[in-house]
């Protein structure tokens, strides 16, 4: 595994055979000892599970606060401004104009002459993009990624960071070798993807979300995969997404991913959270949550203080802020 220095950007400041009654004694020792290191556990691991009002507005103040200095990060979902979809430039500059300069990407490997992109090429898409099968399409879905690089230069002038998560059989299920966006290896799009991350030159302007699977049983992929992750490393940040079914209690080598993406769905009060599985107390600084897309869940980030959020609706999301804290 790859041992890699942490950057964050944070802005929350955390003698004889003894006796029938003498065994009995020690059993209920024992039992307090227990009950006292799951409560501690429970303090350590978990947040609480309410906050008072008074709480609730001051930690909407510094979400607000840490926005508007620059140490919070709004990442734009997939190039959405808000709701309504737009062409891929004109997103760019509605984004640009509300001061949203960070994009979480989806990318795909291409393996036929589809969306008019030849074969084995990378392209921002989500894979329901890619085969046609979703009703709403991002601003920039089947974009080709030279191209996305481009716009991203004319209309950023270098001042953008994007996330990027390639799509690919990670685990190398079926299910996923029988989808025609992801049937390629991981090696391959990462291949692909360190090639382009060198010739459009975006180091110090990325990250990839990526998390070897180590329990691929084929040696040379891992390797190879570990390879190309650790040149990619070389220009650009490493992230790792956390979804709510995920065992957050075996979160292995955390301390390699400059920041993690966990859902929004891990706040306590969240509807989704029926199990109260929450993320450790000390990951929130470097967490960048998603997905963010109305007021209920801006409060509940603001809550967790954590380094930035994604939202499919930026646009909405800086109308919310100006309305906090007046």
């Amino acid at each position: 595994m790859m041992n890699r220095r942490n950057r964050l950007n944070i802005y929350a400041v955390k003698g004889g055979r003894p006796s029938s009654y003498s065994r009995r004694c020690r059993i209920a020792a024992a039992g307090c000892f227990v009950a006292v290191i799951i409560l501690l556990s429970k303090r350590i691991f978990l947040q609480p599970s309410t906050s008072s009002s008074s709480e609730i507005h001051d930690s909407k103040c510094r979400l607000k606060q840490a926005i508007n200095s620059g140490e919070f990060q709004l990442f734009s979902h997939r190039s959405y401004y808000n709701a309504k979809s737009d062409d891929c430039r004109n997103a760019l500059e509605h984004l640009k104009s509300i001061g949203v300069n960070h994009l979480d990407l989806d990318l795909v490997l291409t393996n036929n002459n589809n969306n008019n992109v030849e074969s084995n090429s990378l392209i921002v898409a989500h894979p329901m993009e890619y085969k046609r099968t979703t009703k709403t399409y991002s601003p920039c879905g089947n974009t080709a990624f030279n191209e996305m690089m481009h716009l991203l230069k004319s209309v950023y002038n270098n001042d953008f960071f994007i996330s990027m998560e390639p799509k690919a059989a990670w685990g190398q299920t079926q299910q996923e070798l029988d989808d025609i966006a992801l049937i390629n290896p991981p090696s391959k799009i990462l291949e692909t993807l360190l090639k382009l991350i060198e010739l459009n030159e975006l180091a110090g302007h990325c990250a990839a979300i990526v998390e070897l699977n180590y329990q691929v049983t084929d040696d040379a992929e891992s390797r190879l995969q570990e390879e190309l992750l650790r040149k990619i490393t070389q220009h650009c940040q490493l992230f790792k997404g956390i979804r709510l079914s995920d065992d957050i209690n075996n979160l292995h080598n955390i301390d390699q991913y400059d920041a993690i993406m966990p859902t929004i769905e891990f706040h306590p009060r969240h509807p989704h959270n029926k199990q109260g599985k929450v993320v450790q107390q000390e990951l929130w600084s470097k967490s960048i949550v998603w997905v963010v897309d109305n007021e209920v869940d801006l409060e509940f980030a603001a809550e967790l203080s954590p380094r930035g959020i994604v939202s499919n609706s930026p646009r909405d999301i800086v109308d919310i802020l100006n309305g906090w804290c007046k």
